[in-house]
């Protein structure tokens, strides 16, 4: 899929940034668990992707409001999968 693909919606124009740059991470084993990477050449590399997405053609929202959305994205990462920690206690 194309930068441009996601430049409709936010959410998943800051998600396809993070992933893209390696900044966040799916558990292979759980789907529904996003695992932050802390690596901070990652995230400033998420945040020069994401301003591609405002110069690119169909970019409808505000810059603040994507490094918005990628900040709360990092922020609602968990450090680790939860189930995977609990299933080797």
């Amino acid at each position: 899929m194309s930068i441009n693909d996601y430049a409709d919606d936010l959410e998943a124009a800051a998600r396809y940034a993070l992933g893209t740059a390696k900044a966040i991470e799916v558990c292979h084993f759980h789907s529904d668990a996003t695992i932050r990477r802390f690596d901070d050449d990652a995230e400033r590399h998420a945040y020069a992707l994401a301003t591609k997405f405002i110069k690119s053609e169909g970019a409808m929202f505000m810059r603040e409001d994507l490094m918005a959305e990628i900040k709360r994205q990092l922020d609602e990462a968990d450090d680790e999968c939860h189930q995977c920690a609990n299933a080797r206690e």
